[in-house]
């Protein structure tokens, strides 16, 4: 999934950090192999790890509410003997 975004309409801010050699390598090697600047390949990358974040985090909360969302048929005595079962003496 790639996040759209238009780039042209916001502010731009110059930063100063501090990288790796070897990321600066690879963003400059990839930068002129895509003919894009390095500035736009770490906006893409940002942008895309925020949508993947929010999308991941999304798909886990909608398998917690699926998974409690099932009525599970065990009686109080079949819970007591499963929770008192030592796992390692199987």
């Amino acid at each position: 999934m790639q996040a759209k975004r238009n780039t042209a309409e916001r502010p731009k801010v110059k930063i100063g950090t501090i990288l790796d050699k070897g990321i600066v390598d690879r963003l400059k090697e990839r930068a002129a192999r895509e003919g894009k600047a390095i500035s736009s390949l770490i906006e893409d990358a940002v942008l895309k790890s925020e949508s993947e974040g929010t999308l991941a985090r999304e798909m886990r909360l909608k398998a917690m509410d699926q998974l409690f969302s099932i009525r599970f048929n065990v009686s109080n005595e079949d819970w007591k003997t499963i929770m008192e079962e030592d796992y390692y003496e199987q």
